[in-house]
């Protein structure tokens, strides 16, 4: 069963603004480290008063020249380092909104589908182990559903012993109804799950 192509900028809750935010404040720690190390020592120079006036003078230009490139350097960094998060951050992404589709789906009772994710998705160790847990819960329900009709036709057989056997006491009669409203009981809750197509 294939599931619904992901949105090209899929929002899940408040994850995205997170990573975004995340990533911003690493931005600008970046530049700050960057600013310190590039400045510092020439604006320590401008104050330092026992240099000569042609020295502090020299450190002001040097000052003045590095704003011509500083700048442009770091933000030409900074579109980078976001660009690359976000192109990141959408391989993670991708599969999140899969795995909570198929969380959905389960919900729903529905065991037919698999997950199935890009070739340059993170997340694959993750995908390979919730379609391996699907694939368990479609053997197992599907074995319990066979014990379940066999089940079923065997409180049938007792039933019609009944109609011939007279040994059998109002007891034991409603007894066995008892049993066959449990196995009705249980026989719903397991086919609220599609184990093949065409079930509902």
């Amino acid at each position: 069963m294939k599931h619904p192509r992901r949105r090209t900028f899929p929002v899940i809750n408040s994850l995205q603004y997170k990573f975004l935010a995340l990533a911003l404040v690493y931005s600008f720690i970046i530049v700050c480290f960057f600013s310190i190390a590039t400045f510092l020592p020439d604006m320590m120079d401008m104050q330092n008063m026992d240099l000569s006036l042609e020295a502090r003078g020299s450190a002001a230009n040097r000052v003045l020249s590095k704003h011509t490139w500083v700048w442009p350097a770091v933000l030409s960094l900074v579109i980078i380092l976001a660009l690359h998060s976000f192109r990141t951050f959408l391989k993670i992404v991708g599969p999140l909104y899969r795995f909570r589709w198929a969380f959905e789906q389960l919900a729903k009772g529905n065991l037919l589908h698999r997950i199935s994710t890009r070739k340059r998705d993170y997340l694959r160790q993750e995908e390979e182990a919730l379609n391996q847990m699907l694939e368990v819960f479609r053997d197992r329900f599907g074995g319990l559903k066979e014990a379940g009709e066999d089940v079923f036709k065997s409180v049938d057989e007792l039933e019609k012993s009944l109609e011939t056997d007279s040994t059998w006491g109002e007891a034991q009669r409603d007894l066995l109804q008892a049993h066959r409203k449990h196995l009705e009981r249980l026989a719903e809750a397991i086919h609220f799950f599609r184990l093949e197509d065409g079930e509902s």
